[in-house]
């Protein structure tokens, strides 16, 4: 599958989908206040800062999404920078490579951006597919009552 990769902040339309993307995975950490969900994240939308939101395209359908973010779990890991987070596939396209794929593309901004390492959480205690891309796993913790993995990917340098 050949996906191409584009920047949400190009794609502006799209923003209420994402919202209802990850709505349907972490409504629990999100409220219910769409209008203010989408606001947010369209106020956040670039190319160059941080969080810089990737779509994921199938021809002209967009599949899945993923962000390079500056800061996640900042209340537990305060020192911790730059981030792998909200990676979402839709359903429909699950177990066709497009998490791979998304996240490979993530690593190559951070790459590009000169970014020593990218952090991530997953729910998956084994690693599971981060594991096979190459992360190393830092430690199990619980974050809202949910037992997750701290993982790190080093990433080469740039030159």
């Amino acid at each position: 599958m050949s996906l191409r990769f584009d920047f949400l902040f190009h794609h502006p339309q799209l923003v209420p989908q994402v919202i209802r993307w990850w709505h349907s995975v972490w409504a629990d950490r999100m409220g219910d206040d769409f209008p203010a969900l989408e606001r947010q994240l369209r106020e956040s939308l670039t190319t160059t800062g941080f969080p810089a939101h990737v779509i994921a395209f199938d021809k002209e359908e967009p599949i899945a999404v993923a962000a390079l973010k500056l800061q996640e779990l900042a209340d537990l890991f305060p020192d911790r920078q730059y981030w792998l987070g909200s990676v979402f596939v839709v359903e429909s396209q699950r177990g066709r490579h497009v998490a791979s794929q998304l996240t490979q593309h993530i690593i190559d901004l951070a790459t590009a951006r000169g970014l020593p390492h990218l952090y991530l959480q997953t729910q998956n205690t084994s690693g599971g597919l981060y594991a096979r891309l190459g992360w190393n796993a830092l430690q199990k913790l619980t974050v809202r009552g949910e037992q997750t993995l701290l993982m790190i990917r080093h990433l080469e340098e740039n030159g």
